[in-house]
């Protein structure tokens, strides 16, 4: 029995070290916009799809929330925001790797919300693959899993429910 007891919290031990370098990143394209002015809102399809995409997250243990400094990117992240109690960090959009070293620096599963332009780039700079993302793509989600020197891309899809 003491013999099967100490091989349990030996295995707890490496388990837990093995997990403690795992974290996922998830990165997504703002939702759809109201219009093509400089700073715009999220349109009524684009609140939906935020909402939609906070339910998807809500069980992902997301401990941290990025957003670049536009309406419509602060506004998709603020639905999970809200419901898991977070505050919404702001990165510069151009600043790829500066944003990703910070994230791997921090080892937590986090959600970066880009745009069209950054989302595949941000994904490449954590190690991830993505293609490009065109002006009529939203609902995308990049799932970035990283363990040590490992990573996992997967793309999913946030649907938009009406």
């Amino acid at each position: 029995m003491r013999r099967l007891l100490f091989i349990f919290i030996v295995m707890s031990f490496f388990s837990g070290e093995a997990s403690a370098d795992t974290y996922t990143l998830y990165f997504s394209r703002h939702m759809e916009k109201t219009t093509d002015k400089t700073d715009p809102d999220l349109s009524l399809v684009g609140k939906q799809r935020a909402q939609v995409l906070a339910q998807v997250l809500k069980n992902s243990d997301i401990e941290a929330i990025f957003s670049t400094d536009f309406k419509r990117t602060q506004q998709t992240a603020e639905a999970l925001a809200k419901q898991l109690g977070l505050s919404v960090e702001t990165y510069p959009a151009k600043d790829f790797k500066g944003i990703v070293t910070s994230l791997k620096e921090l080892k937590k599963n986090a959600l970066i919300i880009g745009h069209s332009n950054t989302v595949p780039e941000l994904v490449k700079a954590a190690g991830g693959s993505a293609d490009k993302l065109g002006e009529e793509d939203f609902g995308d989600l990049f799932q970035v899993v990283i363990s040590g020197d490992s990573v996992i891309t997967n793309r999913l899809y946030v649907p938009v429910i009406q």
